[in-house]
């Protein structure tokens, strides 16, 4: 079984997603469902179809964030060895074909954004598998659908409390 990673941050907001779902979302939608009610004869009630639609989607979701909050495993990155790349990694690299300078950071596949200066990345994807137990100075060859790209890591962080 492999295992799905996430920081202590992305946990926390999981578990927060989660937490609206079934404190505001399930109980506004129930009352929606229940006014829809009031407009009479269900089978031509748009408003009570619409909302069971979408009950079944809070549902869905909720049931879907449930299960991944009880097996993802935290990762605590004050406990891993800073010098070299690891999960939660901020990782500057230079690609050696074309000389341009790419910033990645590795977090869980629940996590991943974009914001301007770092580009997230799953850990599961092939450019953090190939990057990770890797140290500056090393280099990492990864295939891409345009050929294979070789990348020397010229810096790696870590963001302190993620």
């Amino acid at each position: 079984m492999m295992h799905e990673y996430i920081s202590k941050k992305g946990f926390e907001k999981l578990k927060l997603r989660l937490k609206n779902l079934i404190q505001v979302d399930r109980p506004a939608i129930t009352d929606a469902i229940s006014k829809a009610r009031e407009f009479g004869d269900l089978s031509e009630n748009a408003e009570y179809h619409a909302a069971k639609e979408r009950q079944k989607s809070i549902e869905a979701e909720i049931s879907k964030l449930q299960r991944k909050v009880a097996t993802l495993k935290i990762i605590n990155s004050e406990k891993l060895n800073k010098n070299e790349v690891r999960f939660g990694a901020i990782v500057e690299l230079l690609d050696k074909k074309n000389n341009k300078s790419y910033v990645y950071q590795i977090v869980g596949k629940d996590e991943t954004e974009s914001d301007k200066n770092i580009r997230q990345i799953s850990c599961n994807s092939p450019i953090a598998k190939s990057l990770l137990g890797k140290k500056i100075g090393d280099e990492a060859t990864i295939k891409v659908p345009a050929g294979t790209v070789i990348y020397k890591i010229t810096k790696i962080k870590y963001k302190e409390n993620e």
